[in-house]
């Protein structure tokens, strides 16, 4: 596309905590651009790189911007110190992401005291510029561009509501070149999503390089058509893990376990159980391929606490260290026990195959066992334990950073996540599931464990029994691929749902406490990758990702599920103050996309864009009718 791919329209998303602004046009052309590059060269080196990342590199090369004559006067008020790696790692809640930003009388001036609070102010005000065709003299446009900023003066006041801002992405199902991985950091950190949370390992793959275990990756990893592997080595993991700190993102690495493990591992390399294709039924996983770690084999357990040492010293901006802990199934784990006849008797009681079944009450995930219950209740008598020894194992005691986990390994097994002796913050618990009743986490969790909301989907309709797809961003898409049934498991995941739901909502009968409300931490949307690739995954990120970017960093007043009407429609109000303008803006957003050639997912037709008075004025009488309800203050 050339210089066009630079051109772009005005759009501030997610909006600023405070933000004043006017009606003037200041036009900026390539003059003053390189003041701003010239005083960030005064300011030091940390703000070189940053300004050219987040800003320089997104705009035209200046040979292509029209010279323009404005003496344009930068202030970068903080020298944002060096990043020294593991010397300069902090928790997330210590991280200082607030910047100031004003523009004013030919005067720009920065306020921002850390790389991540840089990397914020530059995404502002790279949003704040327009590119257009600049008018030749003759008349029709040239082949130059036209750079400004309408609006001015701005003034611009800003913070996280959320410090944790996050995408998953999984790349042991599907394998994400790096190339693609750049590309979506480079998106991320447009909108402020700060985080890019990367699944590395499943039962289909194992990509990452580790130097002590060389074979896991030669082993593990999907390999091409050429019979070439398909991984990250060190030192593409280092060079991905400064590419996104310079953007304002943390890349978060997950090893997962002791379920979800290489199944390949199984006959190539006894590191896993129930992981042959005979184990692959309903009996011993939730999908194809089964797998689990080998939790009675101390080498195993040994060489993952190697590989969590590794991601550690890697991953030197990860706010945390995920060791999984999802869908764990009775029988699989059972085939690591070394009592050969506890394992027959829960082969016998857990599978179909033995003449019982995996959904059996005794075979469920529980923490404890009920009250009266009779017979061996799997997982509190016998697999909890085992559990809480596989992740005290897996977690380096020196490590200095805290531990994530998928929240049923404390809901539903009871297992107390370990925190390293040099970690400074508390371990976190991951939700990814919406229970309305029923308090699985007690208010004590809630002092000891910091929450990051990702639940697939929330309750919907009067009675909340129907699920509505919520931050999956898969949900919805294409036939379901194990069953070759219509519809995969759960409903399109809305981008007004992402928008609007309260990010603190969940296990309502604890959750609404101060202390469990301060709990959370941050959310995260995510999509998995049994039906997602490198051709689809843009689309089905953006641009319900930047709406939900606006809901974790601005947190504009949200609803809860019982707001929504049946069909998943807010109300007449809401419509009116807050998703009509933020709907306009994603169109906006839409447009920019697709200026750059990024294929990405429209939200209404180009015309609602263009001129959104007849949509909106259209939609207006399909909001159902309620009145706002008076609510307590969110905490965060």
């Amino acid at each position: 596309m050339g210089y066009l791919e630079k051109q772009k329209y005005q759009v501030l998303m997610p909006q600023p905590q405070s933000h004043t602004s006017g009606s003037d046009v200041l036009m900026f052309g390539a003059v003053g651009l390189q003041a701003i590059v010239d005083e960030a060269k005064v300011a030091g080196p940390e703000t070189v790189n940053i300004v050219n990342a987040q800003l320089m590199a997104r705009l035209p090369q200046l040979m292509n911007v029209v010279r323009g004559d404005l003496q344009l006067k930068v202030k970068f008020l903080h020298s944002v110190p060096s990043w020294n790696g593991h010397a300069s790692w902090q928790p997330i809640r210590q991280r200082n992401e607030s910047y100031g930003l004003s523009l004013r009388d030919s005067t720009l001036t920065i306020d921002a005291q850390s790389s991540w609070g840089l990397a914020n102010a530059m995404a502002t005000l790279y949003q704040l510029f327009a590119v257009k065709k600049a008018p030749s003299p003759e008349g029709p446009p040239g082949k130059l561009l036209q750079v400004s900023i309408p609006g001015c003066p701005h003034e611009i006041k800003d913070h996280p509501s959320f410090p944790h801002r996050g995408l998953l992405l999984d790349v042991a199902r599907t394998f994400y070149p790096v190339s693609f991985l750049k590309d979506l950091i480079v998106n991320l950190g447009e909108f402020k999503l700060n985080i890019l949370h990367l699944h590395l390992t499943d039962t289909a793959a194992w990509p990452l390089e580790v130097d002590m275990y060389p074979e896991l990756a030669k082993k593990l990893s999907y390999k091409d058509n050429n019979d070439e592997a398909l991984t990250y080595s060190r030192v593409e993991v280092k060079d991905l893990v400064e590419f996104a700190r310079l953007r304002g993102v943390s890349v978060l690495p997950e090893v997962d376990g002791p379920a979800h493990a290489p199944a390949l591992a199984g006959t190539t390399m006894r590191l896993t159980v129930a992981a042959s294709a005979d184990f692959s039924t309903d009996d011993f996983a939730v999908e194809p391929p089964p797998g689990t770690w080998n939790y009675s084999d101390a080498s195993v357990t040994s060489m993952l606490a190697d590989v969590f040492r590794q991601l550690e010293t890697d991953f030197t901006t990860t706010p945390y260290l995920h060791v999984g802990g999802d869908e764990p199934r009775a029988s699989s784990l059972c085939e690591a026990l070394t009592d050969k006849t506890l394992k027959a008797q829960c082969a016998k009681e857990c599978t179909s195959r033995g003449g019982g079944s995996p959904y059996a009450p005794n075979c469920a995930t529980l923490a404890k066992k009920p009250e009266g219950a009779d017979g061996t209740y799997w997982f509190p008598e016998v697999l909890n334990s085992k559990i809480q020894k596989y992740f005290d194992e897996i977690v380096p005691e020196e490590a200095k950073m805290p531990v994530v986990a998928w929240s049923g390994t404390r809901a539903d097994m009871g297992v107390t996540l370990p925190k390293p002796v040099g970690a400074p913050s508390k371990p976190v618990l991951q939700l990814w599931e919406f229970p309305t009743s029923g308090a699985p986490l007690s208010v004590d969790d809630c002092k000891n464990y910091d929450f990051i909301q990702s639940s697939a989907t929330h309750p919907q309709g009067a009675d909340g029994k129907d699920n509505a797809g919520w931050m999956y961003l898969e949900c919805g898409e294409g036939q379901n691929w194990i069953s070759m049934a219509q519809n995969y498991w759960c409903s399109r995941a809305s981008w007004v749902s992402m928008y609007s739901q309260n990010l603190t909502q969940h296990y309502e009968e604890t959750m609404a406490t101060p202390e469990c409300q301060s709990a959370f931490v941050g959310a995260e949307i995510g999509i998995w990758g049994e039906i997602t690739g490198a051709g689809n995954t843009m689309s089905l990120i953006f641009p319900r990702a930047v709406a939900f970017a606006e809901r974790a960093w601005t947190n504009p007043r949200a609803l809860s599920w019982k707001d929504l009407a049946p069909n998943g429609a807010p109300p007449g109000w809401y419509w009116d103050a807050h998703v009509k303008g933020a709907l306009a803006r994603l169109n906006t957003v839409v447009e920019n996309f697709d200026i750059r050639g990024v294929g990405v997912t429209r939200l209404q037709p180009k015309f609602c864009h263009d001129h959104p008075e007849y949509c909106t004025n259209y939609t207006k009488p399909f909001m159902h009718v309620s009145k706002p309800k008076q609510r307590p203050s969110q905490l965060i």
